[in-house]
């Protein structure tokens, strides 16, 4: 068990730190090619909009095909990452900016973002033998991932040059396949039976998307919410260089700015589960929502960078606390016939809101101002915080997490 655990948490450092490179620098790798603010938003938009279709498909895939591991789904996913990242890296030296370059970005930050509910739903898929994964100190390691990889890059690519960064992607990618491909199992006769028998009921108990928030009405309400706070989390992070220079920052100063923001996060995360032995989880949920809109209302009024690190380091109660809560939160209150779906459904308004940040935020930061459009997603935000907060007060969720 131990030795899954580790594996599990190498999944989570070498995934994270792909994501790093990708989402933290889109922008800058986007710039460098002659894209403007709005063509970036779309391309954004689009990956989002691809995932959206993509995580359904997988999670309906994977419940009709039980017998299909998750791992083999994942790595199909960063299969095409790999082979994606190569061909962006020779098409931008060859041709420079198309719309194939355009196209396969969109590809593979789509399966890039539609592993993660796979992975997710990994931490869970051996619990019915007893296996119990820290998913707080596997994802609290991602962050740390997520922080190293920023800040090295912030700095590689003021260095030498945002073209780089699709090896960079193929690279990590590749250590990630390895570890998804370590995470296994074995299985006794009688597990092995056990298991043929829970996935036959979980073909039999398989519901569609609409089925699934219609059925769990508190939980789509709440994710509705988040997906409006996560709106403005979404127009900062993948305009984050813009918001930086508007405050005369450079990429140094964003990667700086990354760095604290992901570094922060690995207090609450690592110590997620001591924290549920005290708190609901839906306690958890609301303190992680204020911080959020605090975070979105000192980026606001930030005037020099100081202002943006202050405002990153507020992610230690809000994406870091958010986070591993919301994961726990799906998998306690949908049935567990049900879990990868909700996993799924969870990505999805994330990813929603994903391209709702993309497209609006890269056209507004055309027409308006930086500052402007930030005082509209603190706006977004309040919102969201509201829609979730009754839901969460009443919320008839199971105690929060069996640490046994």
């Amino acid at each position: 068990m131990k030795s899954l655990n580790t594996r599990y948490q190498f999944i989570n450092f070498s995934y994270f730190a792909m994501m790093a490179s990708m989402l933290a620098f889109a922008s800058n790798y986007l710039l460098d090619l002659g894209y403007s603010n709005s063509e970036i938003g779309l391309i954004l938009a689009l990956y989002s909009v691809v995932s959206l279709i993509l995580q359904p498909l997988c999670a309906s895939y994977g419940d009709k095909h039980p017998d299909v591991p998750l791992q083999r789904l994942i790595l199909a996913m960063l299969l095409v990452i790999m082979l994606g990242s190569l061909f962006l890296f020779v098409s931008s030296r060859v041709w420079g900016r198309n719309i194939v370059l355009s196209m396969i970005t969109v590809l593979i930050f789509a399966c890039m973002m539609s592993g993660m509910p796979l992975i997710n739903t990994a931490a869970f898929m051996y619990e019915k033998f007893g296996v119990r994964i820290n998913y707080g100190l596997a994802r609290g390691l991602g962050s740390a991932a997520y922080a190293i990889v920023s800040m090295a890059l912030g700095y590689l690519i003021d260095a030498l040059t945002p073209s780089i960064l699709p090896l960079i992607y193929f690279l990590l990618a590749l250590i990630s396949a390895l570890a998804v491909h370590s995470y296994r199992l074995k299985l006794s006769k009688p597990e092995q039976k056990a298991e043929k028998a829970f996935e036959a009921k979980e073909e039999k108990s398989k519901i569609t998307l609409l089925q699934f928030l219609t059925k769990y009405k508190t939980l789509t309400i709440v994710l509705t919410g988040y997906m409006l706070v996560y709106t403005t989390h979404s127009i900062i992070n993948n305009f984050y260089i813009q918001v930086v220079q508007n405050v005369h920052g450079t990429s140094a100063n964003m990667g700086i700015a990354v760095f604290i923001a992901a570094i922060v996060e690995l207090p609450a995360m690592f110590g997620f589960e001591k924290l549920a032995k005290r708190f609901r989880i839906e306690s958890l949920l609301k303190i992680s929502l204020v911080f959020y809109l605090a975070k979105h209302v000192v980026t606001f009024f930030a005037f020099n960078v100081w202002g943006i690190y202050l405002a990153a380091f507020l992610q230690i109660g809000a994406y870091a606390l958010f986070t591993p809560a919301i994961v726990y939160y799906v998998n306690q209150v949908v049935s567990e016939y049900d879990i990868l779906m909700g996993q799924t459904v969870n990505t999805m308004f994330i990813t929603m809101a994903g391209i709702i940040g993309s497209l609006f935020g890269g056209v507004l930061m055309d027409m308006l101002s930086v500052h402007l459009v930030l005082g509209i997603g603190v706006a977004l935000s309040l919102i969201g915080l509201l829609l979730c907060y009754p839901c969460l007060t009443g919320s008839k969720a199971k105690q929060a997490i069996n640490t046994d």
